[in-house]
């Protein structure tokens, strides 16, 4: 089997890109006018499949740690009477975590949330935290991966935050 060690800063980055990708396609799929009818509500579930190796830099045990499995999400979008979209993502992971060298097992537990609010004539927001902890057993610290992200971009199609804070923690 070939894994490639990445940086997971990265793998969240790419995993960011996804989420806002399909945040893009579940717009674009909004009906015209659903707005003049008053609100408007879809329910849209997907599955992404994870599959990287946590660095020993990076992690707990001193050891690369091999992350994989599905990633559950929802996202539901809501169009309001004003012509306002609201969007929540919301993804479970499913993942398990085995280290390369012990076979040490970790839990995975989630979940992610995100949120972004698009109005006619004002900026996008898109905002959101994950904590996403890998559980491990016995005595050995547990590894957390923190994400907060915040983008804002003016009605003009100005970015003026573009935030992405990725660390991790050993705990426990």
């Amino acid at each position: 089997m070939n894994r490639k060690v990445i940086n997971p800063k990265e793998s969240r980055r790419l995993l960011t890109l996804l989420t806002i990708f399909a945040l893009a396609l579940t717009l674009l799929t909004l009906q015209p006018g659903a707005s003049a009818q008053g609100d408007n509500h879809t329910t849209e579930r997907f599955t992404e499949n994870l599959d990287i190796v946590i660095p020993a830099s990076d992690g707990c045990s001193g050891e690369d740690v091999h992350v994989y499995g599905p990633l559950a999400g929802m996202i539901q979008t809501t169009t309001d009477a004003q012509g306002g979209t609201h969007v929540e993502l919301h993804y479970t992971p499913y993942l398990t975590a085995v280290g390369l060298t012990s076979g040490l097992k970790y839990q995975a537990k989630g979940p992610g949330q995100y949120h972004t609010n698009l109005t006619q004539s004002s900026a996008y927001v898109f905002s959101g935290v994950n904590v996403t902890q890998l559980v491990a057993p016995g005595s050995t610290a547990n590894l957390f991966l923190l994400e907060t992200i915040h983008v804002t971009i003016n009605a003009d199609g100005t970015k003026t935050v573009d935030f992405d804070n990725v660390r991790f923690a050993c705990r426990g």
